[in-house]
């Protein structure tokens, strides 16, 4: 195992639930900013990698909802993932950035949010601590 495996796989272990996800959020997003880019650049094949890594997490955190604690929510987020998904997949069979751009302008604030209230919620357990 190299070493940034061995610290990747530490780190995992030792970061909560809410960190976990806040780095996935922005590893998704790092990834749409780079397929983008790529494709601008002409890069038509990092591009789709790039897309398809960052639709990889999407789904990933859709299979994360809970439906049985909001379903109303989870009914929401559930369709914005399957649009970023389905946006990510179609910049990357069709060597689109406006694609990207599509399913960032949707991905990017529900990121915000949740690193948002995962910061309120921190702050609030320090405090009653």
């Amino acid at each position: 195992m190299s070493r940034f495996s061995a610290y990747m796989n530490a780190n995992v272990a030792t970061s909560s639930a809410p960190q976990i996800m806040i780095s996935l959020f922005q590893a998704a997003l790092r990834n749409m900013r780079y397929s983008a880019g790529a494709f601008e650049q002409g890069d038509y094949v990092k591009g789709s990698i790039m897309a398809e890594k960052a639709a990889a997490i999407v789904l990933g955190l859709q299979g994360t909802l809970k439906p049985e604690v909001a379903p109303e929510l989870c009914e929401r987020l559930s369709d914005l993932y399957t649009f970023v998904a389905c946006r990510l997949g179609m910049a990357g069979t069709k060597f689109s950035a406006q694609h990207v751009f599509e399913a960032e302008r949707v991905f990017s604030p529900i990121a915000e949010a949740f690193v948002e209230v995962a910061s309120k919620a921190s702050t609030e357990a320090h405090a009653s601590m």
